[in-house]
């Protein structure tokens, strides 16, 4: 089944220049709303679309420039043998290599013959469908794929609205599915006839007085009718495919079925056409429950990709990006580069900024699979908090939390989410959203360390590390920091997380005895602290979202100008790279906890 291997546009709408090269299966857009998802997807459509009578406007120009035109090339491969017939497409069969995606004017043995199809817009907004190929082109060669091919090739858009689906129309799934569209025009031309004569049996009352007026005024004019009757207008009786609709078994058109109802029967009967090989699909959650959007994966070959057919679709829903497979994910990103001012033959040359789309693979890694199950909601925020811990991952929930209370916008509403970094798995992950183009940092303890290389390659790779202190754990830094008042509301967390006994018994096994639960809460001493840090970590104390969140949210950030650096500073570099804080760090002598 013919498929696209390459889609490269310019100047579309928020499109500046985008070139991608999709695999076959299932490929799956995220990104910020600006980023130009849905974009790629009208593209594809509107280059290989049967249907050529889209109006352009300058609006679809990238900025309103209409000074650059709009050229969007779509290559196809894949190709059967009537769309590689010599004598009607050979001088527009090119060669395409799909290990580096390198495009040869010429077909030859090491590299996949295919078509490329373009649309080009200029200023006067005639949209013009033409094969591209450079040789074609010197040559003043120019010819468009033939009907019945782009027929083939043209996809299924299967968009919020499916209803015209529901019908047989010439542009529908069920025209597509229809084995002899003669019979249904015949049976179609027959109810036509029927209606009129029931009509003309029937008559229709209260037009009698029109009917003599109209004979009087003909005869007055010297018009020769000998009756003037009321029938149906044979041409306003005459039925195309589009009357004919489903229904369930109480006559309701199965047109007023819910869009994600729609949607499904849709997509399966498009599997039952097969003729083309193209589905588009925006927002693929839309009207769907969770159970029902598995379904509507599976039909469109998310578990098989066996490349049968080849999907390119949207989601904003973390349920779908569960669903799939690491490989099938791709990243759009919109990047602006400034190039300096520069002097060129005695002239100054301005700064120029240029904007740019780019698609990122997710990848194949078994790294890539388990972030994407663990971690799909931060999939499709801009910015990506990766904690090392469910620990840090709290903390920082708390402090959003407060920021709320406070009457701040949220770090969700700011476009930043949290992501799991699973202790071992947290550098890894970390590179890979920021490979992926997300704004990245991560949020670590320093127990353990990691060599000058490892901070250098994160630095490198745009990831931006937040720690404790050299050798706290987060345990360490909450014991270290927390005001010598605040140290009772904090193991009353541990007690209702773990559990009063547990509590009390590390307490006395670490200390040899020397303190117990009680002691500690009812006569604190400074020296306490190291060793609630070591209970903590070991006890797991706060290992979970929810009792570290209420340690940010019920401790720290009530008692934050009391609340020791070694807690406060990390903390407010991390809000201050979310941008939801700019409050300096609280001078030492406001905290007498950890100095």
């Amino acid at each position: 089944m013919v498929a696209i291997c390459e889609v490269e546009i310019r100047n579309f709408r928020g499109i500046s220049y985008l070139k991608w090269w999709p695999r076959k299966g299932l490929n799956c857009l995220i990104g910020p709303g600006d980023a130009g998802k849905s974009t790629i997807l009208d593209a594809i459509e509107l280059t290989l679309g049967a249907r050529q009578s889209f109006t352009f406007s300058d609006a679809d120009f990238h900025r309103c420039n209409i000074g650059e035109p709009i050229i969007i090339d779509v290559t196809l491969g894949a190709l059967s043998d009537e769309l590689k017939n010599l004598e009607v497409y050979g001088h527009f069969l090119r060669g395409w290599n799909p290990v580096n995606g390198a495009m040869e004017d010429e077909p030859a043995s090491h590299l996949e013959t295919v078509l490329t199809l373009r649309l080009v817009v200029r200023d006067d907004l005639e949209p013009q469908w033409l094969l591209h190929s450079e040789g074609a082109g010197a040559e003043g060669r120019e010819r468009n794929l033939q009907w019945k091919h782009r027929q083939l090739v043209a996809p299924v858009r299967l968009g919020t609205v499916a209803a015209h689906h529901m019908a047989l129309g010439p542009r529908s799934i069920l025209g597509k599915l229809s084995a002899d569209a003669t019979q249904a025009a015949a049976a179609l031309a027959g109810a036509s006839r029927q209606a009129r004569q029931a009509f003309a049996d029937r008559g229709c009352e209260g037009v009698e007085p029109i009917l003599e007026a109209s004979k009087r005024i003909a005869d007055t004019m010297g018009i020769r009718v000998d009756e003037v009757r009321a029938l149906l207008d044979v041409r306003g009786v005459t039925l195309s495919g589009g009357a004919i609709a489903l229904h369930d078994e109480d006559h309701v058109p199965m047109k007023s079925l819910g869009s994600g109802s729609m949607r499904l029967l849709v997509a399966g009967l498009q599997k039952e056409v097969g003729r083309s090989s193209i589905f588009i699909i925006d927002e693929v959650e839309f009207g769907l429950e969770p159970y029902r959007i598995v379904r509507l994966l599976d039909s469109l070959g998310a578990k098989t990709d066996d490349g049968g057919q080849q999907v390119f679709m949207t989601t904003h829903s973390p349920i779908v990006l569960r669903e799939l497979a690491a490989p099938q994910l791709f990243a759009v990103r919109t990047e602006r580069t400034t190039t300096p001012a520069t002097t060129f033959d005695d002239l100054m040359l301005p700064e120029t900024k240029v904007t740019t789309n780019v698609v990122r693979h997710l990848g194949a890694s078994e790294q890539a699979q388990k972030t994407l199950r663990a971690c799909a909601e931060a999939f499709l925020a801009p910015s990506v908090i990766v904690c090392e811990g469910k620990t840090e991952i709290g903390l920082v929930r708390g402090m959003d939390l407060w920021l709320q209370d406070s009457g701040s916008r949220s770090l969700l509403a700011r476009g930043c989410h949290w992501a799991d970094g699973a202790g071992s798995s947290m550098i890894e992950r970390a590179q890979l959203f920021a490979s992926m183009g997300y704004r990245t940092a991560l949020f670590m303890d320093s127990d353990v360390l990691y060599s000058a290389e490892t901070y250098a390659a994160l630095t490198q790779a745009g990831v931006h590390v937040i720690r404790w202190q050299d050798g706290f754990s987060t345990e360490a830094a909450i014991f270290a920091a927390a005001p010598a008042a605040k140290i009772s509301d904090l193991l009353q967390i541990a007690v209702d997380w773990r559990g009063e006994d547990a509590v009390d018994a590390k307490i006395q096994k670490l200390s040899g005895n020397r303190y117990t639960l009680d002691l500690c809460r009812t006569a604190f001493a400074e020296d306490m602290r190291g060793l609630l840090g070591q209970c903590a970590g070991e006890g797991k104390w706060f290992k979970d979202i929810e009792p570290a969140e209420r340690v940010s949210r019920a401790v720290f950030a009530q008692a934050w100008f009391d609340t020791g650096i070694v807690y406060t500073a990390p903390v407010t570099r991390l809000m201050q790279w979310t941008g939801a804080w700019t409050v300096p760090v609280a001078p030492a002598a406001a905290g007498t906890a950890a100095g």
